[in-house]
């Protein structure tokens, strides 16, 4: 099997982008809108943090699921079956009411998201060579902070001259839409180069990771991916909340302040992707320097809380941001280092479940830290967990350099 030429490579990008581009406003609406759903008085703010909790919970038990069968089964028919249940998912959630039923229907929706990411690496990792694979990998991330800021800037409007039900009505639109269009441009780019996928039919048949990633260095790559997952989700969600409870804006006003985010996260990265480079395409280097100046952001906030709305919203844009770029590479590049093409779904989708472990913890875990603590004690909570993931990559570090010194 050969691999694709430049201009289906580009084609395969671009389409691979716009994919997770609309996965992603399938996926992060609820976010985006829970401060005009809480406002609303439609649901209290625990029970929204559980909704968004439960979304992650089956988001990233999922990826488990998903990296397994992408590995087995066809990816292109995976992820069209995903956009067509998180179209119908996204088209029913206005309908139900109650903490139970929006947490039944979101959690199916995460089950839908999670047959997107781990095929798509599979049919990225089979059909282009690394330099494009690597290519993919940041275009399709940067599809992810388009589609945030969209949402982010979209909300607002439909809220002010609809409801917030007018968002999920659009976003199951582009759902549906994207089934066809992904199964139909797919099916053109792998008849150009008659690519087909090594699928595992037994469990028996599977290969190891090559190069071997030590036990260890699992270990500690997943806590960092968990901690980035806290701060990286939990901070994108809960600010347009801390913003309209802390400073007293309207919830229209304050989801708009979350637009800074995705706006930084586009700028990281690019960023991340250069210096990755610039480090020999060490991983663990890279990242470390990445989590640590989110660290130092958190910092700056925990001393600046409260005192301003812009220095709020720029430096919780600039954590999330440096998390982006902590995910780019440890879930986007590392499965491309240590897994091949009979398994890099299923290393792919271990490690992104790792990012969602994070994510639900930090949705229904802030929400119980603000009405316990306030917003302060959950402010500071940042910087610890910050500190916890630089500290994380630092002992993966250290074991990388172990592992190459015995070779």
């Amino acid at each position: 099997m050969m691999k694709l030429d430049a201009k289906n490579s580009k084609k395969l990008i671009y389409l691979c982008s716009l994919s997770y581009f609309v996965s992603y406003l399938t996926r992060i609406n609820f976010a985006a809108v829970i401060a005009a759903v809480i406002s609303d008085g439609y649901i209290g703010k625990t029970a929204a943090g559980a909704v968004t909790t439960v979304g992650f919970i089956t988001y990233g038990v999922g990826q488990l699921v998903s990296g397994k069968l992408g590995d087995r089964f066809d990816p292109k028919r995976l992820m069209t079956l995903g956009f067509a249940l998180t179209a119908a998912m996204n088209l029913l959630i206005p309908f139900v009411r109650g903490a139970v039923p929006m947490c039944l229907v979101w959690g199916v929706n995460g089950l839908a998201q999670s047959l997107m990411w781990p095929p798509m690496v599979k049919i990225m990792k089979t059909a282009m060579n690394e330099d494009d694979f690597n290519k993919g990998c940041v275009r399709a991330s940067l599809g992810s902070t388009v589609a945030t800021i969209l949402i982010y800037l979209l909300s607002p409007a439909v809220i002010s001259v609809w409801s917030w039900k007018g968002i999920f009505f659009i976003t199951s639109f582009c759902g549906a839409a994207m089934a066809f269009v992904w199964f139909i441009m797919l099916t053109k780019i792998e008849k150009s180069a008659d690519i087909t996928y090594a699928l595992q039919k037994s469990i028996k048949k599977r290969t190891k990771h090559s190069p071997a990633m030590p036990i260890g260095l699992l270990v500690f790559t997943l806590a960092a991916i968990f901690f980035q997952g806290v701060l990286r989700d939990g901070v994108t969600t809960w600010l347009p909340t801390y913003i309209y409870e802390a400073f007293g804006l309207s919830s229209e006003k304050s989801i708009l302040t979350g637009a800074a985010i995705p706006v930084f996260s586009y700028l990281s990265l690019s960023l991340t992707s250069l210096f990755y480079n610039k480090t020999g395409k060490k991983p663990f280097r890279c990242v470390f320097s990445i989590f640590a100046a989110g660290a130092l952001a958190a910092g700056v906030l925990v001393i600046g809380r409260g005192r301003s709305v812009i220095l709020t919203a720029l430096m919780s844009a600039l954590i999330v941001a440096c998390m982006h770029g902590v995910n780019l590479v440890l879930i986007s590049f590392l499965p491309g280092i240590y897994g091949n093409n009979e398994n890099v779904s299923e290393l792919s989708g271990t490690l992104n479940f790792m990012t969602y472990v994070g994510s639900a913890a930090s949705a229904y875990g802030f929400a119980l830290l603000s009405d316990k603590f306030g917003w302060n004690g959950t402010i500071t909570s940042w910087i610890v967990i910050a500190l916890l993931g630089t500290a994380a990559i630092a002992v993966c570090n250290i074991l990388n350099k172990e592992q190459k010194d015995e070779r």
